[in-house]
């Protein structure tokens, strides 16, 4: 499985302050007709419509040198499992970032001044991976779970499985053999050296991946010993713990991290709506629509971000200081710069991206948009707002109503 890291994204997070523009690509690397795959004919089509578009010489010269590297790597890059392929380029810029998905793309060229994201974060956001531990008192297997698939991440051994331990030795009273020991057997799971040892390998996994939840499975005895080792950052996340026999397979383990996943992730939906109709009806610590959302992330008043069903909101950002709005604005009302049109919610997940504001994507409701009334996306903040945005683009932005 190709999961994406916070590396690959971050690294296109941060736009430097020049014109010079990024061609974004996507690749469908999905076969057709057996044997085909069309996303080259596609991008080459896709760029020469681009270039005949553009009336500068210099711009069609340097979007043929990037097209050409893009259609490179699609042709040599592309890894053999990939099912999409996401690249960026600018020559002017320097930049050529590939990144193999483990996930499909619809094929997409898009020419900007900054990358387009907005599929590899809503993926990120929207299809989030788990982290898998399945325990006993001799082994451990770590899986990475994302979009019910199960890949193997780690296999720990406990060192001294093939030794005897102290009390099948002779010439030992029992007080000795009880000090002596350092068996789990004698003297309790959470003082196993083995399963302290699996909690560290668990702590550093989470470290070093986009993972928003922990599955622990095991007998009772094991996974309860093994949380009360996790450090403090992990216990929130603990999805849940279920008995299972001991297997390297991970198609074994797919129903039961499947069934606390779902559980757990309706649990989390309903919690954050339960909250946010609270929030709506006390007026407290909430931000509503995409300009009160945007002036959060940018103030660092966010703590959470919340997104329904869409993710065409138009907004604009400014080239000049560089804030965005939730709304179209043609003139900057801090700086008086010209604006330029942009996705708002591509804008709101950068944010929360380069930030580390948690987002919580409700794609498929059980009864309409759970955000229509606030315009698409909402956000709990840790204050109010510290300045007041201009009114007239306040009121522009979609889903300023009163809501109540």
């Amino acid at each position: 499985m190709m999961s994406i890291t916070r590396q690959q994204v971050e690294i296109l997070l941060d736009s430097p302050d020049q014109r010079d523009y990024v061609v974004s690509a996507y690749a469908d690397l999905t076969v057709q007709d057996g044997f085909n795959r069309y996303a080259d004919l596609y991008l080459k089509n896709e760029g020469r419509e681009a270039s005949e578009a553009l009336t500068a010489a210099e711009a069609r010269k340097d979007l043929d040198a990037n097209m050409a590297l893009i259609r490179e790597a699609v042709r040599t890059e592309a890894n053999p499992t990939a099912r999409g392929l996401a690249v960026f380029s600018s020559v002017a810029r320097g930049l050529r970032h590939v990144i193999n998905l483990g996930f499909p793309v619809q094929n997409r060229l898009v020419i900007d001044e900054e990358p387009f994201l907005l599929p590899l974060l809503e993926h990120w956001y929207g299809e989030p991976s788990y982290l898998v531990a399945l325990v006993d008192s001799n082994e451990a297997h770590l899986f990475e779970a994302n979009h019910g698939r199960l890949s193997p991440a780690r296999d720990l051994e406990r060192e001294d499985v093939a030794q005897d331990i102290e009390r099948d030795k002779p010439r030992f009273t029992v007080k000795k053999r009880l000090a002596a020991t350092a068996h789990e057997r004698l003297q309790g799971a959470e003082d196993a050296p083995f399963l302290r040892e699996v909690a560290e390998a668990i702590a550093e996994e989470w470290k070093g991946g986009n993972l928003v939840g922990l599955v622990l499975l095991g007998q009772a005895q094991n996974t309860a010993a093994l949380r009360k080792l996790l450090p403090k950052e992990l216990d929130a996340p603990v999805v849940g713990e279920a008995p299972h026999a001991m297997t390297g397979r991970p198609d074994d383990l797919a129903d039961d991290v499947g069934r606390l996943v779902n559980d757990w992730q309706a649990g989390q939906q309903r919690q954050m709506l339960a909250e946010l109709n609270e929030r709506w009806k006390q007026g407290h610590l909430v931000a509503n629509g995409a300009t009160e959302v945007l002036d959060a992330l940018q103030q660092g008043r966010a703590a959470h971000v919340l997104f329904g069903t869409r993710r065409d909101i138009p907004g604009a950002r400014c080239p000049g200081c560089g804030y965005r709005f939730g709304a179209p604005a043609r003139d900057c009302p801090y700086c008086g710069g010209r604006c330029q049109d942009v996705n708002a919610a591509q804008d709101i997940l950068r944010l929360a991206t380069r930030h580390r504001v948690p987002v919580t994507l409700f794609r498929v409701p059980a009864k309409g948009d759970p955000l229509e009334q606030a315009g698409g996306v909402a956000a709990f903040v840790h204050a109010p707002a510290n300045w007041a945005p201009n009114e007239r683009v306040a009121q522009e932005s979609e889903g300023h109503a009163q809501v109540g």
